[in-house]
């Protein structure tokens, strides 16, 4: 498929996954990231990291 539309693997995967997210209903967000130029896939918010302890300590 990559090579059919003359774009990267990590594009196209890139593109395909975005797709699967929108069916879920979760919104999403393509990227290229500054440093590697690689597709990145943004989904839902930041999270602190002491939000994320929060949220391991209530399982």
């Amino acid at each position: 498929m990559a090579r059919e539309r003359g774009q990267s693997m990590s594009s196209v995967l890139a593109e395909l996954t975005a797709l699967g997210l929108a069916r879920s209903g979760e919104p999403s967000e393509i990227s290229t990231d500054d440093v590697s130029g690689l597709p990145v896939i943004s989904i839902g918010r930041a999270l602190t990291s002491e939000q994320v302890a929060e949220l391991l300590d209530d399982e």
